[in-house]
Formats: structure tokens, C-alpha cells, sequence
């Protein structure tokens, strides 16, 4: 009995679950040196350390991320990071190390919403390496699916600066490396966040291999600002309709909207393109009570657009951006492992695909944009309506 047992306990060690994880406490040291001098006077930064643990702690006190394979990290390497972003960007990064406090606070005012402390550069390594192994995992097939809970966030960062709460831009630095070193090479990214990712649509702006699909805030000079989140970036040369911004006009969005557009435009695209991996900039900041974002997203729509996504794809990763209200993109993250893992939530809170229509609060016209980018989506798209005039890209 005992071999016996002995047997079980070996095969038990060594069975893979489908569905992994990264997490690593250190990210927490990239801080806002501001709030150490006025604790008392200062609200915490949105980008709040604790984020990415009070994930991990719901995950853990649920019992799934013991259904969950933990992936070790490795700092991003330079071979890594160059794919996508400038040697300057690098060195400048790496010179905040040796900084004083000072410094610090000087440098980061010379970009926008940014925040640097002497770890900071360390933590951006770790979380774009942190993306990069779980991406390796399942592109090798040791994994499914994943989850990889890391900080700082990623999808502003451009080629050459830092932007927006990010420093390194892990989801182009994981496309990049899959790209170059696995067979992975078509990647479909949908980015959810409520603020458009403008710097993984700069990165693969001309690029057929990546499509790129952001549901967003555009209304009112909201963040990235300017025009990047419009309709009418549908991407140039060979990618020319591989860039998709869903533009949300106003605050307010929820569950109907969004599975609205999965249904009519983001999932027939995907469809069509067949990509080999899925990855998600997966913000929480269109979440019910979020401060940031004002919208009303639940964690059972996230659950429900990842299981979407994964019946789209079964290769699919997401990766922890925006989000600040700590028990929002908890509850919103515990819904997204749900489906990754196929466990059932509570039912009926989300609308039928019956009735979805009936729940969106966003006019068709705001999010169909103009002629010229509805006859570039439905030449480039056949699981779009044949353009003519008057034709909506997804109406009703």
C-alpha cells in the first residue's frame, strides 16, 4: 500500500494543471517615493503595490490558485527588452538605480503619470519577465491558459519613454520573443482596459501578425489623450485593418456594452484571423466602482469575455494592467481564474445573448466610426457586413 501510495503521490507531483500563474512579492517594491515622507497627507497612488497581492490572496483564499501552476520568474533580459523598445529607453531606466530620491523625483516628472523609486527598474524586469515565461509555458503546451498577476502595468509604455504607469511594455516584449524564438506567431491582443493601450498599437501599428483590439475611453481628452484611441487607427500598410479601437464615448459602460461588441465585431474577427495565442491587457479599471475608469463592468463579464475568448483560442494569458479599487480587480480577477479553470459562477447576472442588445448603453453610431473605417474593416474582415453606404459595422 505504501508503493502504492508513493506511485499516486509521484504521478500527482508531476501532472501539469492545465492553467498557471505568475506572482512574485518583489514587485511590490516599485513605490511612490512621494507617499513616504507624507504618509499621513497623501492618498495612496492608484498604481498601488498591494494590487497585484490583493489578487493573490483571493486566489488563495478561494482554493483555486491551488488548482493553479505557479511559474517561476526571471528578470527580462536586454535581448528581451531591445525587441521592442529603444536602447535609450533601457539606459535611462537602468541609470534610476544609482539615483538619490531626488533624482528620482525629477526624473519622473519629465514623463507622464509616472512613478520611479531605485527598485522600480528591477520590478519592470521582473513583471515583463514574469508575462514572458508564462507566454512560454503555453506556447510550449506545458500550460493552457494563464494568469500573471505582475506590476507595473505595461500597455502605455512606448518604444522610447515611459508612460501612463508603465515603464516596460510587457505584452510587446512577450509578442516580440515569442515571435522570435517559438512557433507562435499570429497573437490576437485584446485589450479591455478602460484607458487604450497606446503603445502596443504603436508597436504593431503595420504588423498583419498581431491584431489588435481595444474597448476604451475617448471622451473628454480622458487618458492617453489625443486622437490614438480613435476609430479611424485601423493601422497602415500590411496592417492596415489589424488595429480595432472600440471607443466608448462617455462614462457609465457595462456588461451589456461590452459583450455587446464581443459579439458583433471582437469575436467573428478573431474567429477569422485564428490566432495562435490569445493574450489580454487585462485592466480592471472599467469595474464596477472603479474611481479611475467610472464604469460598471462585473466580475462576471470578465469571467464571461475570458471564456469567450478562450473558446476562440485555448492559448490564452492574461496580463494584470489597470485597476484601482483593490476589491474590484480582486473579485474581477477571481472571475477571470474561474473561467480559465472552467468553474462555474453565479448565474444569470450577466445578460442572455438574447437580450444583450437590449442592455448596451453606448449608441451604435459612437462606436461604428465613419465610412472610411467601416469599408476598412469589412474589406479586411469577411466576418463583417459588406460595406455599402449607410451599413453599419456592427448595428443591431
Amino acid at each position: 500500500m505504501f508503493l502504492d501510495q508513493k506511485k499516486a503521490n509521484t504521478a500527482n507531483s508531476t501532472a501539469i494543471p492545465k492553467v498557471g500563474y505568475v506572482y512574485d512579492v518583489r514587485m511590490k517594491h516599485h513605490f511612490n517615493l512621494n507617499e513616504d515622507d507624507f504618509p499621513h497627507l497623501i492618498d495612496p497612488h492608484p498604481e498601488d503595490p498591494r494590487r497585484i497581492y490583493w489578487i493573490y490572496d483571493i486566489l488563495e483564499r478561494s482554493g483555486l490558485l491551488q488548482q493553479m501552476h505557479h511559474v517561476a520568474i526571471s528578470p527580462a533580459t536586454d535581448r528581451q527588452i531591445l525587441r521592442a523598445h529603444s536602447r535609450s529607453h533601457l539606459e535611462f531606466l537602468e541609470t534610476t538605480e544609482l539615483m538619490e530620491k531626488t533624482s528620482l523625483i525629477l526624473a519622473q516628472e519629465k514623463y507622464d503619470d509616472v512613478y520611479l523609486s531605485a527598485l522600480s527598474h528591477y520590478c519592470a524586469r521582473l513583471s515583463a519577465g514574469g508575462l514572458l515565461a508564462l507566454c512560454n509555458e503555453v506556447a510550449k503546451g506545458s500550460l493552457q491558459s494563464g494568469l500573471a498577476i505582475i506590476r507595473p502595468p505595461g500597455h502605455h509604455a512606448c518604444q522610447n519613454k515611459p508612460m501612463g504607469f508603465c515603464l516596460l511594455n510587457n505584452i510587446a516584449i512577450a509578442i516580440k520573443e515569442l515571435q522570435a524564438c517559438s512557433p507562435v506567431q499570429r497573437v490576437l491582443v485584446v485589450d479591455w482596459d478602460i484607458h487604450h493601450g497606446n503603445g502596443i498599437q504603436d508597436m504593431f501599428y503595420a504588423d498583419p501578425s498581431v491584431l489588435y483590439i481595444s474597448l476604451h475611453r475617448h471622451d473628454n481628452d480622458f487618458f492617453p489623450h489625443g486622437d490614438g484611441g480613435d476609430m479611424k487607427k485601423v493601422g497602415k500598410g500590411k496592417g492596415k485593418g489589424f488595429n480595432i479601437n472600440v471607443p466608448w464615448t462617455a462614462e457609465g459602460v457595462g456588461d451589456g456594452d461590452y459583450l455587446y461588441a464581443f459579439r458583433k465585431l471582437i469575436l467573428p474577427v478573431a474567429r477569422e484571423f485564428g490566432p495562435e495565442m490569445t493574450i489580454v491587457a487585462c485592466g480592471f479599471d472599467a469595474a464596477v466602482c472603479d474611481p479611475i475608469g467610472e464604469c460598471s463592468v462585473t466580475p462576471e463579464c470578465y469571467a464571461t469575455m475570458t471564456a469567450m475568448l478562450k473558446d476562440v483560442c485555448p492559448k490564452l494569458v492574461l496580463s494584470l494592467e489597470g485597476g484601482y479599487n483593490l476589491e474590484a480587480i480582486a473579485n474581477s480577477a477571481l472571475g477571470c481564474a474561474k473561467a480559465l479553470l472552467s468553474v462555474k459562477w453565479r448565474a444569470g447576472l450577466v445578460p442572455a445573448a438574447a437580450t444583450v442588445t437590449k442592455y448596451a448603453t453606448m449608441p451604435e453610431a459612437e462606436i461604428n466610426g465613419g465610412p472610411a473605417e467601416r469599408k476598412t474593416f469589412a474589406q479586411a474582415w469577411r466576418a463583417l457586413p459588406k460595406w455599402s453606404p449607410g451599413v453599419e459595422l456592427f448595428g443591431r
